[in-house]
């Protein structure tokens, strides 16, 4: 090969690489100028900087949008498979995990028909104009591997793993503790039963005890994979997705349904939906009254949770008395009735 090839050889490999780098950039660039959902995006276009409303085109009359709490999901999902075996003709959208607070933003500014809670409404969020509906109560338990030896657990034995005091499980195996986020609403359900657990808590995390997670996906995932592991999780989430581990008892109560309707075991959260105050979809108005039909309240408890009786003197109330409106919602395109 003589100079002058090599010498074109090596620019074509140089132009060949730049050209590669400059495409790679451009697609980056582009990626990351795509635009986030408004409610998760702080700065997406079209939202009002005073009202925070967001300025979108009108959604389709037959599509019904919720999102929030991950202990929601399963259960929300559920409810909104049998919603639709009956009426092929709607479309329900439950998006991923964006947290209770994520709910009630993407509520507020219209993202979504329904927000999913797992804790009450903060007073500045009633502010807003929103209301909570809860559905569903669940138990919160401390859940382990499956190769953590012990069933039960008390109060004192509580706050000994979270404050470092415990370290070891009877077998001499190594406890491994996980954690959640400060304001986890599983934590708060603790927090209420056992004071003394969230000054420990906040320690713990203080002092970087412990493994460190931020979703119920997370959790659960390390509470199948780590021997030893141990923190607390949806009972909920637990039975509907038939997780292999283990729930432990609290101070000698098992967290089963009766136990939570009843408060015999005192730990647990309700789950809620929220939505506008004043000016509730009509499909999502729909969708919760299901959510209060027997049809429904069979699934919740099957699923490992305990069903709630609506608000007294609500509309969705007045809804599972005489069933859903008369409209569109209710009827396949045509004006086919739903029964037919």
């Amino acid at each position: 090969m003589t100079e002058r090839a090599r010498a074109v050889g090596w620019a074509l490999a140089l132009i060949g690489s730049a050209l590669l780098l400059i495409t790679g950039w451009l697609l980056i660039r582009l990626v990351e100028s795509s635009p986030q959902p408004p409610y998760l995006d702080d700065g997406a276009e079209g939202v009002d900087p005073e009202l925070s409303i967001v300025q979108a085109a009108p959604k389709p009359a037959n599509l019904l949008r919720l999102a929030g709490s991950g202990s929601n999901l399963p259960l929300t999902r559920a409810l909104a498979g049998a919603f639709v075996a009956k009426r092929p003709w709607l479309r329900v959208r439950v998006h991923e995990s964006i947290g209770s607070a994520g709910g009630v933003r993407a509520t507020f500014e219209r993202a979504i028909e329904i927000g999913l809670i797992s804790r009450e409404l903060e007073p500045a969020e009633v502010d807003q104009g929103l209301v909570a509906i809860p559905y569903a109560r669940v138990a919160v338990v401390l859940a382990a591997n499956s190769s953590v030896p012990v069933r039960g657990i008390t109060r004192e034995e509580l706050l000994d793993l979270y404050a470092g005091r415990r370290e070891h499980w009877s077998d001499g195996s190594p406890i491994v503790l996980l954690k959640r986020e400060p304001g986890d609403s599983s934590h708060r359900a603790a927090q209420k039963v056992v004071p003394e657990f969230e000054a420990v808590e906040a320690e713990a995390w203080a002092a970087d005890r412990g493994r460190k997670l931020f979703n119920d996906r997370a959790m659960q995932e390390a509470l199948i994979s780590t021997p030893g592991a141990v923190g607390l999780f949806d009972q909920g989430l637990a039975v509907i997705q038939d997780l292999p581990i283990v729930v432990l008892e609290f101070e000698g109560h098992q967290p089963n349904q009766e136990a939570v309707r009843t408060g015999s075991y005192p730990i647990y959260k309700d789950l809620a939906f929220v939505v506008p105050a004043d000016e509730a979809d009509p499909l999502a108005a729909e969708f919760i009254a299901f959510v209060f039909s027997a049809e429904a309240q069979e699934l919740i408890e099957e699923s490992g949770y305990a069903p709630l009786e609506p608000p007294k003197h609500s509309s969705f109330a007045h809804l599972r008395a005489v069933g859903p409106p008369p409209g569109a919602t209710s009827r396949e395109p045509g004006g086919k009735d739903a029964a037919q």
